[in-house]
């Protein structure tokens, strides 16, 4: 049965933040497409082209365009949370492209991927180059760095690991989260230290928290790229003190760790990675979509 024929529900969906919200009618979503391209393996799109119009039931002007290469598709991010939540170009049928993993509720585990191989497609994307400092973590003078940017290349870092990604020696840890946040990028999580990583661009970062702000979360300014996570150094004592203990003791334990989003690594093919998955979807204060 075409697309066309097929039996229609409303979809509701939301950058993270809820700036902006939209809904669509749609065949149930059973699959989406997953683009092996620069900045989609980066954000970690799944994307649906809609066959009806969007409907817009917030919008806070909060949406920011990031173009490049042929300037065919104007990918949107909140400016606010770094969610991307829609591409506009001509060659859809209305006009944009979905980042599914918007959409409130959807079972993106169970979703069925098809691949699309945008990677072949010129100009080749020329990965950005990290020109500052190389983190040397002690005891660690034998492990492998990791380069990894932005889209843009405003945010460049360099990670050293315990052995490497490729092969199964790293021996950190790796996951894959279903809460709120990780959700909607699809992010693959590796937890440093802060000695074992290297940001530069952080003039071009913007920085956001939610829920209890333990955690603040990096994002670039220009393509809306999330680069890392780390220990929100604005909460005061008081705040602090307020948390609930199991809360208190985590932030004392992980003030030094830097998760960052392997999505952002240059030339490492993904694929080869075996996160763990968390279930982290109904972790208190539990979130309300918008």
């Amino acid at each position: 049965m075409a697309d066309a024929e097929k039996p229609t529900k409303m979809y509701r969906g939301s950058c993270h933040c809820g700036a902006y919200v939209y809904e669509i009618e749609a065949p149930e979503i059973m699959s989406a497409s997953d683009c092996n391209c620069s900045i989609c393996s980066k954000r970690g799109y799944l994307w649906l082209v809609p066959q009806k119009p969007l409907t817009v039931v917030r919008d806070e002007g909060k949406l920011v365009p990031y173009l490049f290469a042929s300037k065919k598709l104007v990918h949107k991010f909140c400016g606010n949370c770094g969610t991307t939540v829609l591409a506009t170009s001509d060659m859809f049928p209305q006009g944009l492209g979905l980042n599914v993993r918007t959409i409130q509720g959807l079972d993106l585990w169970n979703l069925e991927t098809k691949t699309f191989n945008g990677a072949d497609y010129d100009p080749k994307y020329v990965a950005p180059e990290f020109t500052g400092e190389e983190p040397k973590p002690a005891g660690l003078e034998n492990g492998k760095t990791y380069y990894g940017s932005c889209h843009c290349g405003a945010v460049t870092t360099a990670v050293k690991l315990n052995g490497s990604l490729e092969d199964g020696t790293y021996k950190g840890i790796l996951l894959e989260c279903n809460c709120s946040f990780c959700r909607q990028g699809g992010y693959i999580w590796a937890y440093p230290t802060n000695k074992q990583l290297a940001i530069e661009g952080r003039d071009n970062v913007f920085y956001y928290t939610f829920a209890r702000n333990i955690w603040r979360k990096l994002f670039c300014k220009t393509c809306g790229e999330h680069i890392a996570c780390e220990a929100n150094p604005s909460l005061t004592e008081d705040e602090i003190a307020a948390l609930p203990e199991k809360e208190q003791k985590f932030l004392a334990a992980h003030r030094d760790t830097q998760p960052l989003n392997l999505r952002i690594s240059n030339g490492l093919d993904l694929r080869l990675l075996k996160p763990r998955r968390v279930e982290g979807w109904k972790t208190d204060p539990q979130y309300v979509y918008p």
